[in-house]
């Protein structure tokens, strides 16, 4: 599925709020099921189901699975 662009926005900036590093969105590519969000300082691996979650209800997007993501992050 095409996702507008704020869901990738929005979702990099609930997991800055946990870990300032990642910086901001610039843009996103999809390999095998997984979306990589590209920021000003790094990627995140996001899986496509957490993608529809943010886009359908972000409270479906608990707390830990955003300390996951933030601690996932890859730095530049």
């Amino acid at each position: 599925m095409n996702y507008p662009v704020f869901i990738f926005h929005e979702l990099v900036l609930r997991v800055s709020y946990i870990n300032r590093k990642v910086g901001r969105y610039i843009s996103s590519t999809v390999e095998n099921g997984i979306c990589f969000i590209d920021t000003t300082s790094g990627k995140i691996a996001v899986a496509q189901e957490w993608l529809e979650k943010q886009y359908r209800d972000p409270s479906q997007i608990s707390s830990a699975q955003l300390e996951e993501l933030a601690s996932g992050f890859q730095a530049k």
